[in-house]
């Protein structure tokens, strides 16, 4: 048991809930639950398959079913239940394109219908995260990253898309906001500040020194999602603050890089 955002939240090691996926797991999930010796009140589920190698079905299992037999374990027990998405079930216009964002988005609808009955659950949507560690080399910050330290071109699209970035620690401070108020069903974190991909991959280039690394337009422009969609803050973050990416993320990438 460890206290976040100034309550008793559960965090079991992962072989405790590795299998809570599996089907007869619900009573499993229950039992382990009641024999906490203290009452939980909150379970934030983080743990998903993000990697698009993955199979279809490692993603179904981690991303959509686990989350909800936990749902469905602590309904009876009248604690709250806040799981991930991603910002991607809201923009991509085929969700069958990627079984991350497919898992995701049913696992939106089924929070949606739970916390009709019951009002304890929570779906938050986030977007692009970095800081911490370092990115996944499949992400775009990821890519970034290799080129800037292997010294090779970076070949992307022309990056009209628009994405939020958001650091971690500052999303960590709004998903406390958000685990503290009365909020239920699908929402997202937004922080209304978007920025293209090409604008931030010429600011970041430029600022670590090597724009001659730079191929933007060199692929195709991606045909599978929305390029233009902005997304208000929600009245209840209205007051946090959330960096810019425009400075934070050479600096995030620096730490990262050879000195």
């Amino acid at each position: 048991m460890v206290e976040f955002n100034g309550q008793r939240v559960l965090a079991p090691d992962r072989h405790v809930y590795e299998n809570w996926w599996e089907a007869d797991a619900v009573p499993k999930i229950r039992n382990y639950l009641l024999g906490q010796g203290e009452d939980v009140e909150m379970i934030l589920i983080a743990a998903g398959v993000i990697d698009p190698a993955a199979s279809l079905l490692e993603h179904d299992r981690v991303n959509r079913l686990l989350p909800q037999q936990v749902i469905l374990a602590a309904a009876s027990l009248n604690i709250r239940v806040i799981t991930f998405g991603t910002m991607m079930e809201a923009i991509a216009l085929d969700m069958g394109r990627s079984g991350y964002v497919a898992s995701k988005a049913a696992l939106a609808r089924f929070v949606e219908e739970q916390s009709r009955m019951h009002g304890h659950s929570l779906h938050l949507r986030v977007h692009t995260l970095y800081g911490g560690g370092p990115p996944d080399p499949f992400m775009f910050t990821g890519q970034m990253l290799t080129a800037l330290r292997d010294g090779t071109p970076f070949l992307m699209s022309p990056g009209a898309q628009l994405r939020e970035y958001h650091h971690v620690e500052d999303e960590a401070r709004a998903i406390a906001i958000l685990a503290r108020s009365r909020i239920h069903g699908v929402t997202q974190i937004d922080h209304g500040d978007p920025i293209s991909l090409a604008e931030l991959a010429q600011t970041t280039f430029r600022a670590l020194g090597r724009v001659d690394l730079l191929r933007i337009g060199a692929l195709p422009q991606p045909s599978h999602e929305v390029p233009d969609l902005r997304f208000e803050r929600m009245p209840a973050l209205r007051d946090h603050s959330f960096r810019d990416v425009r400075i934070a993320m050479p600096d995030y990438l620096a730490d990262h890089l050879p000195s």
